[in-house]
């Protein structure tokens, strides 16, 4: 009783206490009510971890969402922080440390979002709402000796604040360290988390109310060829590229391809890829080009990555075509999946065309193979040429002969005319 007298104002108290005296089972409603005013009171505060004071929530930015996801003014209702962990290393929206959290309405737990939190002055420097977010990833970071993953997490197309600036993207870091100064409000950390598996989990929790799930890279989708020198036997998940002066790592992944780690990142999914193409194939390097567009509604735009390792252009090639991203026809097929309406079998005139095309494209990809063995011979010959400084074999011996050779002449007509001279 206590709890409810010291939560709600006396006019609600009153009549809390003249509901529990009307009922037989007082016992059972007396507990309800205080259960209430249990969770009204978490709603407002919370402990934060480094000293154990209690701080009053601030309000949610405008860009909160509804139940659909979809984006309005109005703030969470009861905000309640689910998981927070302080000395977060962002890149993306800005290179900085800060307070890392997932809150959702007590009053509606489907309305959910994240917010990035300036640990000094706790104010909300971004906020993106669960219902705006497209796809969250797990990667690892390249080339770094010790392990460290980046959440990656990619905002719908079309997803807008309430003052009608485009929602940003958000890449943070985290180790498989302990996961000291985070804490979870659903439950007890377990012996052996790690920031990283802390996070994913509460990352899941967070899009189970979007249908959602965080992607990891897989080994059966793509896995580099390259070896990683600073640890040897572990899968690289990475390709090194290019688009334009940047570089970056391309990730092929079970639901498209990423390339980040700098901003802007880029994320094609299959069912936006129109196409796939190879161009500037050398001896060591190629480009990828990747046809796509953001929506159904924009048009189709080509990207391109540059200087690849060509060790890694099988392992590519064979993801490309298993996925039927090298074919531009298979684009409305997959688009058509995405909103569940190709639903139609195909006829058998449909089978053989594609069994035509089949053979015509083991046809090209045999044609290539000889291309590039005459190019790569043709490469190995000019080499050769340029190492021996542009003189063929024997070229250099034929010209030193002629010079002793014309030096003596010179010297036996100069005999010749002393002797005239004496005579």
């Amino acid at each position: 009783m206590e709890q409810i007298q010291a939560t709600f104002p006396p006019p609600i108290t009153q009549r809390i206490v003249q509901a529990i005296r009307r009922h037989p089972d007082q016992a059972e409603l007396l507990a309800l009510f205080s259960d209430i005013a249990r969770l009204t009171t978490s709603s407002q505060t919370v402990v934060a971890p480094a000293h154990g004071k209690k701080r009053k929530l601030e309000d949610a930015p405008p860009n909160a969402c509804d139940n659909d996801g979809i984006t309005t003014s109005k703030p969470l209702g009861s905000p309640t922080i689910s998981f927070e962990c302080k000395d977060v290393s962002f890149q993306v929206p800005a290179r900085k440390k800060l307070r890392l959290q997932f809150v959702y309405d007590a009053h509606d737990r489907r309305k959910q979002e994240i917010r990035l939190q300036n640990q000094q002055s706790s104010v909300i420097e971004h906020a993106l709402p669960a219902g705006q977010i497209s796809e969250v990833f797990c990667l690892p970071v390249p080339e770094k000796q010790q392990r460290q993953w980046n959440f990656v997490l990619f905002p719908k197309p079309d997803a807008t604040a309430a003052d009608g600036t485009p929602c940003e993207q958000i890449v943070f870091s985290m180790n498989e360290t302990p996961p000291t100064g985070a804490h979870s409000a659903e439950q007890q950390f377990a012996e052996g988390d790690t920031f990283v598996t802390v996070a994913e989990r509460e990352l899941n929790r967070l899009l189970s109310h979007q249908g959602k799930r965080v992607v990891v890279p897989d080994p059966s989708e793509f896995a580099s060829s390259i070896p990683q020198s600073h640890r040897k036997g572990e899968k690289a998940y990475h390709v090194k590229a290019h688009r334009g002066s940047k570089e970056g790592y391309l990730f092929f992944l079970s639901n498209g391809v990423v390339f980040g780690f700098k901003k802007p990142l880029a994320y094609f999914p299959f069912n936006g890829i129109d196409s796939v193409s190879y161009t500037s194939v050398l001896q060591r390097t190629f480009n990828l080009v990747i046809a796509a567009r953001e929506s159904e509604q924009s048009d189709i735009k080509e990207v391109e990555f540059s200087m690849l390792d060509q060790a890694d252009f099988a392992g590519i090639d064979e993801y490309v075509k298993r996925h039927g991203l090298n074919d531009a026809s298979m684009a409305a097929e997959r688009r058509a999946k995405a909103f569940n309406v190709n639903k139609e079998k195909k006829s058998e005139a449909h089978g053989e065309s594609n069994g035509d095309a089949a053979h015509d494209e083991e046809g090209e990809s045999e044609l290539h193979k000889a291309e590039q063995q005459l190019q790569d011979e043709e490469d190995e010959l000019e080499e050769d040429y340029e190492a021996s400084g542009g003189e063929s074999d024997g070229e250099g011996e034929e010209s030193d002969e002629e010079e002793e050779y014309s030096d003596a002449a010179d010297e036996d007509d100069a005999e010749d005319a002393e002797h005239e001279e004496d005579v």
